[in-house]
């Protein structure tokens, strides 16, 4: 490129006349926005495809079957039965999250963003990629993936999924922990194998509850699809094909599903039906009204989200960490 320059300036070649080009002629400027930051993690729409869950209240709080009731069993003629009490079901609470994304606009570009100066509106545009920024923050958040892995984000997966602790406010141990239809508890090392996945998978099935969604990284995805390339069967979902995510596999009944905020050596099998986000209608991708402050010519507005990430039960999902090709 011997002159002008990316935006509103001409190149040449193709304009012989550059200066006198620039003085006269526009450039061509298409009036969309695209990139992909408008297409967050594939679990956020496997998780909410069968609608958002709204809900008010001062927490999320759902009951949990902590423990099978043991006054049951066989008996024959005159036995004494076991009416002993159980107290076999406590409350799990999450506590509501609070996201906003700020739109910044000096005014005086907006003002040269006015009339003809108007390819895209400035205003729709910085609204647009407000909202894709918070996505992307939803996304990292998931995952507890830095910046956005602090006390004040949601109920991460990696927090919910783990070994000990306690997620809801119910201390992590069986049955009330991922895996729990076997061993109980997030597997750890190996590589990406047929055998690895089956025993997750397993686990994380009870009765003809299975999961449904597999969400892994790159590397992962890849020594996945190496593995079923040799068989040449590929299957897809049309579901998810529809939706716009046509780089997936299935795995007995899941959907595998390349991730980039998957932290590195991990995946994740999950049971959508008991995994989803609760959003607050209070706060419910609200935008508010552009402001000016009195010491800055800019105008300002926010959007602002109010939700959590509820797993209503932990044993119909299941993680693995460490992996080694992954």
């Amino acid at each position: 490129m011997a002159a002008g320059g990316i935006g509103s300036q001409l190149s040449q070649p193709p304009v012989a006349l550059i200066n006198t080009a620039n003085a006269f002629t526009k450039k061509y400027f298409a009036p969309t926005l695209a990139d992909s930051i408008f297409r967050p993690s594939p679990p956020w729409w496997r998780m909410v495809r069968m609608g958002q869950e709204i809900k008010g209240g001062g927490a999320i709080v759902w009951p949990v079957v902590s423990t099978e009731e043991t006054t049951g069993g066989a008996y024959y003629g005159a036995q004494l039965l076991d009416t002993s009490a159980s107290d076999s079901a406590q409350p799990a609470e999450l506590q509501w999250k609070f996201y906003y994304e700020s739109i910044v606009i000096p005014y005086t570009d907006y003002l040269l963003n006015s009339g003809v100066g108007e390819a895209v509106p400035l205003i729709r545009a910085k609204e647009e990629i407000a909202m894709g920024s918070l996505l992307q923050k939803l996304s990292r958040a998931v995952y507890a993936v830095s910046p956005n892995n602090t006390s004040d984000d949601l109920d991460s997966l990696p927090s919910a999924l783990a070994a000990s602790g306690t997620y809801a406010g119910i201390t992590i141990s069986s049955p009330w922990i991922c895996g729990g239809a076997g061993a109980g508890g997030p597997s750890s090392g190996g590589a990406v194998s047929l055998a690895n996945m089956m025993a997750d998978y397993g686990s994380a099935t009870f009765g003809n509850e299975e999961p449904d969604t597999i969400t892994t990284t790159n590397g992962g995805w890849n020594a996945f699809w190496t593995l079923m390339q040799s068989n040449q069967r590929f299957i897809y979902d049309e579901e998810t094909t529809r939706a716009g995510f046509k780089t997936h596999l299935m795995f007995n009944n899941a959907v595998v599903l390349r991730d980039q905020f998957v932290p590195s050596g991990e995946m994740y099998m999950l049971t959508t039906k008991y995994c989803a986000p609760v959003f607050n209608p209070a706060d419910y991708f609200t935008v508010e009204p552009f402001v000016r402050p009195t010491n800055q010519r800019v105008i300002v507005s926010q959007i602002f989200l109010m939700m959590n990430l509820r797993l209503l039960t932990l044993r119909q999902h299941n993680r693995r960490t460490g992996i080694t090709n992954a």
